[in-house]
C-alpha cells in the first residue's frame, strides 16, 4: 500500500503502510504480494527467475555446512523432515534458480476482496478488515468492515459501514 492510500477508521496518528496486509480472496498462484497505488490500481509483484551460478551453489551449500551444491542435494533429499527443520532448512530440495527481477505490473482487479491487518504497535491485538471494491481496474472504494479485538479472529464486531470513494 502506498502513502497517500486512506483507510476508513484507521488511526489518524499512523499510517496504513506499517501494517503487513493479507488477503486470501485474490491471484494465483496465492502467496503472491500486491499494492495498492495512490491512483487506485492493484499491483502484483512479478519475478523472472534465472538458474544460479556455480559459484552461488557453493555458497549456499557452504552456507549450510556441506563441501558441494551436490551433498547438500543429496541431503536435502534423503532427511527427514524434522531433521531438515531441526537444521533450519526447508522441507524438499534446494531450488536451483534464483531472483534475476522483480517488478509491478497491473493487476487490472475487477471486483472486490477483503484484506485484515494487525499491529500490536498501533493498537495491542486488534485487527482491521477492509473490503476494496474495483471496477475495470480502477479502485472505486474501501469499506470498513469492522474490527476484531481480543486476540481472537473470531471475535468480529460489526461496525456500520465507512466507506472512502475514490
Amino acid at each position: 500500500m502506498e502513502d497517500e492510500v486512506e483507510l476508513p477508521k484507521f488511526p489518524r496518528d499512523r499510517h496504513p503502510t506499517e501494517i503487513d496486509w493479507q488477503t486470501k480472496e485474490i491471484g494465483h498462484p496465492y502467496l503472491r504480494t500486491y499494492k495498492l497505488t495512490g491512483s487506485g490500481r492493484l499491483l502484483r509483484k512479478e519475478r523472472d527467475m534465472r538458474e544460479k551460478t556455480g559459484d552461488e551453489k557453493q555458497a549456499e551449500a557452504e552456507e549450510h555446512g556441506f563441501d558441494s551444491w551436490d551433498d547438500y542435494v543429496s541431503f536435502r533429499e534423503d532427511a527427514d523432515p524434522k531433521e531438515l527443520l531441526s537444521r533450519g532448512l526447508g522441507i524438499g530440495t534446494p531450488d536451483g534458480q534464483t531472483v534475476a527481477d522483480e517488478f509491478w505490473l497491473d493487476h487490472n482487479m475487477h471486483g472486490s476482496f477483503e484484506f485484515h491487518g494487525s499491529d500490536d504497535d498501533i493498537e495491542d491485538r486488534f485487527f482491521w478488515s477492509y473490503e476494496a471494491r474495483f471496477t475495470r481496474g480502477d479502485l472505486d472504494a474501501i469499506v470498513f468492515l469492522g474490527e476484531r479485538g481480543g486476540g481472537y479472529p473470531g471475535n468480529f464486531k460489526q461496525d456500520k459501514p465507512d466507506i472512502i470513494r475514490f
